[in-house]
C-alpha cells in the first residue's frame, strides 16, 4: 500500500469517526448550563419541580401552559423566546441524562439560525422548537406529548 492511499484512509477513518461522535462546542455547553439554570429558578417560581427525570417533562408542560395562558391574556411577547429557550435546554438534558448523549448545534440547513438541532439516537429534535410552539400556540403542541412520542417510543425502537 502506498502513502497516499494510507493517508486517504486514515482521513476517511477520522471523518467517519468524526461523523459519529459529534460533540458539541464548549460555548453551546456554557449557554445550555446556563439556560438550565434559569428553567430551574422559573419552576422553582412556579413551584413545579424539575428533577430531570422523565416525568418532569410533564412539569414543564404545565409551566408552559400557564405562560401560554397569560401570552394569551396579554399577547406580551416579551422574554417568551428566552423561555422557550431555557425549557429547550432543559429537555435536551433530561433526554442525555435519560437516554443517553447527543450533540447540539447552533444553526440547522433548514431551520436556520439559532434553531438548536439536537442529534439524539438517530433523530434531529428541535425542543426549543417544541417549547416556542407551545408557549404562543397552545395546547396543540403539548411537549409531555411530544416528548412522548419522540423521545420515549423512539428509545425502544
Amino acid at each position: 500500500m502506498n502513502v497516499k492511499n494510507l493517508i486517504l484512509i486514515l482521513l476517511l477513518t477520522f471523518s467517519c469517526q468524526r461523523m459519529n461522535h459529534q460533540k458539541t462546542s464548549t460555548e453551546l455547553l456554557e449557554i445550555k448550563s446556563e439556560m438550565i439554570d434559569y428553567a430551574l429558578e422559573v419552576g422553582n417560581i412556579f413551584e413545579f419541580e424539575l428533577d430531570f427525570s422523565d416525568e418532569s417533562i410533564k412539569n414543564v408542560e404545565k409551566i408552559l401552559s400557564e405562560i401560554h395562558q397569560e401570552y394569551e391574556r396579554t399577547k406580551n411577547e416579551e422574554g417568551l423566546n428566552g423561555i422557550a429557550i431555557q425549557f429547550g435546554f432543559y429537555i435536551m438534558e433530561v433526554i442525555e441524562r435519560n437516554h443517553g448523549k447527543a450533540w447540539i448545534e447552533r444553526n440547522h440547513e433548514s431551520f436556520g439560525e439559532n434553531s438548536f438541532p439536537f442529534f439524539w439516537n438517530g433523530a434531529t429534535l428541535f425542543p426549543i422548537g417544541w417549547c416556542q410552539k407551545r408557549i404562543f400556540d397552545g395546547s396543540d403542541d403539548n411537549v409531555w406529548i411530544k416528548y412522548q412520542i419522540l423521545v420515549l417510543e423512539k428509545r425502544t425502537e
